[in-house]
């Protein structure tokens, strides 16, 4: 990830546990992360790389967070968080959000065919941000910085200090 759009995704959390995810013959190849932000909600992420080790839990931690959207609408209303069930295993594909939030950068690949079929997002969701993809299918939102946005997703974890 390029350093300036590390710097505008990065934000604190506390790690507070791991548990596994995919296993297979007693191997653990894919995990769910448990977070707590400032404001003391916690929700669970996926952690398809293995970057959290046993030894962060409990510890502050920068971390990057990413979204594969499921469904994303334009919103009035102003209200920024998460409202999703606290339930590591509410789906097999993993955590997925209902975050409300504002998008503060639309980001178009300089490849121009890329950019007919997708873009992503930096969306400010209140407790921190996050890189959204934007599938061509929502283009026609024409989508901007500083719209409000209500988004559903797989959430991904892409970096963490």
């Amino acid at each position: 990830m390029k350093g300036d759009l590390r710097e505008k995704l990065i934000f604190s959390v506390q790690i507070k546990g791991t548990e596994p995810s995919a296993v297979y013959m007693g191997r653990v190849y894919t995990q769910l992360v448990l977070i707590e932000f400032a404001n003391g909600i916690q929700e669970y992420v996926s952690d398809d790389f293995m970057l959290c080790t046993p030894d962060m839990v409990e510890e502050t931690k920068e971390i990057i967070l990413a979204m594969l959207v499921l469904s994303l609408e334009k919103t009035e209303t102003t209200t920024m968080g998460i409202d999703t069930p606290l339930d590591p295993q509410r789906s097999s594909a993993g955590p997925k959000w209902d975050l409300n939030g504002r998008i503060e950068e639309i980001i178009i690949p300089d490849d121009p065919e890329k950019a007919e079929r997708w873009r992503d997002a930096v969306v400010d969701f209140g407790l921190g941000k996050i890189l959204i993809d934007i599938d061509s299918e929502y283009f026609p939102l024409k989508l901007k910085a500083g719209d409000y946005i209500h988004v559903y997703g797989r959430i991904d974890l892409r970096g963490i200090e």
